[in-house]
């Protein structure tokens, strides 16, 4: 029974980390639709707000569920190491798999053209928060935190082998190679938080493997 109740609360802890995604889709929707090439200033705020809210209530259920404890705590030597080198190891493996790609002829993966395409509609500072913060902040929670640290808490190996491959599964990877680029970041998250035990480190690393990207739309750079 434990095992049920905990398939259903990572269930559900998955489908309010999208809520944020449906909220913009149905904004630019209305957008579209009232013929607008761009949301209003006011749609982009209501969007920012809903995003802060619900980043803020997974914190406060992943809380609840001890997932994480969200606090500065840890910030320790060891584990800003372990940060910077699996932040680095990670964007090597991109780097690598993305020019294997390029020499296929696809210069960068679905998702991130489905991103671009998106922000060309919203604002930067949307696009931003969006990218660096709520994909990283929500992501944690479901993959490592829900289904690592609590579906397959007492097999954490084949929590992480899960996590990683569901993980490369819902970033629309529509061929191998940016599959196999997902998952190699899902798979570094995933050891990360199960080396340290700690959430708090792999949204980290997500966080400055997302904030590259963030930045550049936030400053046109993209």
């Amino acid at each position: 029974m434990t095992y049920v109740k905990n398939f259903f609360i990572v269930v559900g802890l998955f489908l309010l980390s999208q809520l944020y995604v449906l909220f913009i889709g149905l904004a630019l929707r209305f957008t579209q639709a009232a013929g607008k090439m761009q949301m209003s200033a006011l749609s982009n705020i209501a969007c920012i707000i809903f995003i802060l809210l619900s980043i803020w209530l997974m914190i406060f259920i992943a809380k609840k569920l001890h997932l994480m404890n969200f606090s500065m705590d840890f910030l320790t030597k060891e584990n800003i190491k372990f940060i910077i080198a699996a932040f680095i190891f990670a964007r090597l493996v991109v780097y690598l798999l993305s020019i294997v790609m390029m020499f296929q002829g696809s210069e960068s993966t679905k998702n991130d053209q489905a991103i671009i395409e998106m922000t060309k509609l919203i604002s930067p500072v949307l696009s931003f928060i969006m990218i660096s913060f709520a994909a990283p902040i929500m992501e944690e929670i479901v993959f490592r935190g829900g289904i690592i640290g609590l579906l397959f808490k007492n097999y954490p190996i084949v929590g992480v082998i899960i996590s990683s491959l569901l993980f490369g599964s819902v970033h629309q990877s529509d061929n191998f190679i940016s599959f196999l680029i997902y998952t190699t970041i899902g798979f570094v998250l995933s050891y990360s938080y199960y080396k340290t035990k700690c959430l708090e480190v792999s949204i980290s690393i997500h966080f400055l493997n997302n904030l590259i990207g963030g930045l550049a739309i936030l400053f046109g750079w993209i």
